[in-house]
């Protein structure tokens, strides 16, 4: 079977509703609003890029320019230019709005894909990184200045991956700015250094206007190739009944976006359901991720850190560099909590209930 598409698909590799607060009519038998307090430093909620990359991998050196620009909760844009900063022609690029990414590469037209809630990959957390720290998980390797700007070094094992120590044979050492701007990446391959990415230029709170982030557009109505189409169905719909988990979000928090998934691994693979749930603050964001056909979960249930969730229930949760998912099972029910801040996504997991 094939559907119209609704997901993410990453071209760049390691570049980087209603209002209410109860959501599925928890109604006011349903857990309080939980209460999370602010963090210690305000994220930066918007912020532009401009990085010299130096690729060593292959038999010489290559030097290109990547611009990342973030307009937390929903926004990011992220291009890979020719040649060094400010870089020449655009070779690829993705931008991610609300509601759908769009992918381009030099010398196509690009495609447009129906996205599905979650964290930003191009905005790593603070708040994550300490949690992992604590965890022994990652490594703080002391302070830096790159471009001007004070940074804390980590180091831990992959781009893209869930977080751990790094070793001598695989690492990255990331510089990070208080408030979540990453100023530099160094990532190791087999025990040499592969690439290098150093911010050349930072702003905070750059111009926006509606072609930065394509929020204006709607490519559902750009005829037949608007959307590409793959093994994979989103809709955007609110989902009742009594085997649908019921989520009690923060308080501050409102409901954004409810979308039911449908994809299918494989031919003869069986497809698998899925019910999420966007809810925001600001610059945060949660996400409920619930199984709702029957199977394993797309998701380990034994990989991560075991969290107690209170009432006798426990979970695991895993980090990567933007956020954090608990993993948790109610009453036989298979649900994924996601935020870039491991305290509004365990207070969230506490309120799950069927």
């Amino acid at each position: 079977m094939r559907w119209r598409y609704a997901g993410a698909v990453a071209l760049l590799g390691p570049m980087l509703s209603g209002m209410g607060l109860v959501a599925c009519d928890g109604g006011s038998d349903g857990p309080s609003a939980p209460k999370v307090a602010a963090p210690a430093v305000a994220p930066a909620a918007a912020f532009r890029v401009v990085y010299r990359v130096e690729d060593t991998a292959g038999p010489e050196l290559r030097i290109s320019t990547n611009v990342i620009q973030v307009g937390l909760p929903w926004n990011s844009l992220v291009e890979q230019r020719d040649g060094p900063p400010p870089g020449g022609t655009v070779l690829l690029s993705r931008v991610q709005n609300q509601r759908f990414a769009f992918d381009a590469a030099q010398g196509s037209s690009g495609f447009a894909t129906r996205r599905i809630p979650g964290a930003l990959a191009a905005a790593p957390s603070l708040e994550v990184l300490e949690s992992a720290e604590a965890a022994g998980l990652v490594e703080r390797a002391g302070e830096g200045t790159v471009a001007g700007e004070p940074c804390t070094r980590w180091t831990y094992l992959g781009v893209n991956k869930v977080l751990a120590k790094g070793t001598a044979e695989e690492r990255v050492e990331a510089c990070i700015t208080r408030d979540g701007v990453p100023l530099r990446e160094a990532i190791t391959l087999r025990g040499k250094l592969a690439r290098l990415s150093e911010a050349v230029q930072v702003e905070r709170n750059p111009p926006v206007t509606a072609d930065t982030f394509q929020t204006a557009r709607d490519p559902g109505t750009e005829g037949d190739k608007g959307l590409l189409e793959t093994e994979q169905q989103v809709t955007e719909e609110k989902q009742t009944g009594k085997d649908i988990v019921l989520v009690t979000a923060p308080e501050g928090f409102r409901g954004s976006r409810q979308v039911s998934v449908l994809r299918q691994a494989g031919a003869n693979s069986p497809p698998i359901g899925l019910y999420i749930q966007a809810f925001e603050s600001g610059s945060d964001l949660v996400t409920t991720e619930q199984v709702t056909t029957p199977g394993s979960p797309p998701w380990s249930a034994e990989e991560g850190t075991a969290v107690d969730l209170g009432g006798k229930r426990t979970g695991k949760i895993v980090y990567r560099s933007g956020w954090a998912e608990v993993r948790v099972s109610v009453e036989g029910k298979s649900v994924r909590v996601t935020s870039s801040r491991p305290t509004v996504a365990v207070a969230v997991a506490k309120t799950l209930t069927l």
